[in-house]
């Protein structure tokens, strides 16, 4: 079988010309992609959550610790829960 010639330097500056363009293009497209990744990575970090979540989920947690140590107090009866399914969390 015989192959046709090949110019090396023909192809390095054609490979060279499309990367030329290939590489910003993709450049672009992750930074377009990651950036809304990248802001959620950042607003689940504890500096940058609302005051107004972090003050309601204070509370919720301060209710549970109250509820614990009412269900853990001794002689104290224990409550039957006639529903199995958990309770919501939103109302």
């Amino acid at each position: 079988m015989e192959t046709l010639p090949v110019d090396l330097t023909q192809l390095v500056a054609s490979t060279m010309a499309m990367l030329l363009v290939l590489i910003p293009v993709l450049g672009l497209a992750v930074r377009f992609a990651a950036r809304p990744i990248v802001e959620a990575l950042l607003a689940t970090k504890g500096e940058a959550a609302r005051p107004a979540d972090l003050e309601s989920l204070k509370v919720r947690i301060d209710a549970l610790e109250h509820e614990v140590k009412e269900l853990s107090a001794p002689g104290v009866a224990r409550p039957s829960f006639s529903d199995p399914r958990p309770v919501p969390i939103r109302p």
